[in-house]
């Protein structure tokens, strides 16, 4: 397998056992059992196993912005298209799900992996400032607007996947819908 493909394989396994088994069950061991490779070839291709978490959280956070925007959307289409986007996601892809939220709770523990998840975090978040900047009445808002969503997104999906109540978290959701209509710019 190619260096390139071999790499990204590491990391798809990484989602993979994170979101299997949790951050108890991550270990160079069960990832190079995942990915049907020797351990020297894990830190062949990465430094180190802390580094491994991070460009899964990177990959994961790549994908879930990954849903498709109408160009010329509203602050509100916006909004509701990222909430169905994530609900959706968390039902087809649990495990990507379940590894995020690994990962972040790892990192309430691991100062290191805190603050390489911080800086994903915030290329994040700035991409989402960049996407509901154009689109608020006061574009200053951007920065607030865009974490108050990431939040409710995380929380949207904690709840989907603990609770499995997604009539109330939909109706939840569309509330958010109308407040960004409030804070929208006017056609």
């Amino acid at each position: 397998m190619p260096r390139r493909d071999t790499r990204s394989a590491i990391i798809d396994a990484a989602v993979t056992v994170l979101g299997r088994d949790g951050p108890d069950g991550f270990s160079a061991s069960a990832l190079a059992r995942e990915v049907g490779v020797s351990k020297a070839t894990l830190f062949h291709h990465f430094p180190s196993i802390d580094e491994i978490p991070t460009a899964a959280f990177e990959r994961m956070i790549a994908g879930s912005l990954a849903i498709d925007m109408k160009p010329n959307a509203s602050l509100a289409e916006t909004v509701e298209i990222l909430g169905r986007g994530t609900a959706e996601l968390v039902r087809s892809q649990r495990g990507f799900f379940n590894a995020y939220l690994a990962l972040m709770s790892r990192a309430m523990f691991d100062e290191r992996l805190r603050t390489q998840l911080q800086a994903s975090g915030d290329a994040l978040l700035e991409r989402l400032r960049a996407l509901f900047s154009p689109k608020l009445a006061r574009s200053e808002d951007a920065a607030a607007f865009a974490r108050l969503v990431a939040m409710q997104l995380d929380g949207s999906a904690i709840h989907r996947m603990a609770f499995g109540n997604d009539k109330e978290i939909d109706a939840a959701w569309g509330l958010l819908v109308e407040l960004s209509r409030q804070k929208g710019k006017t056609q």
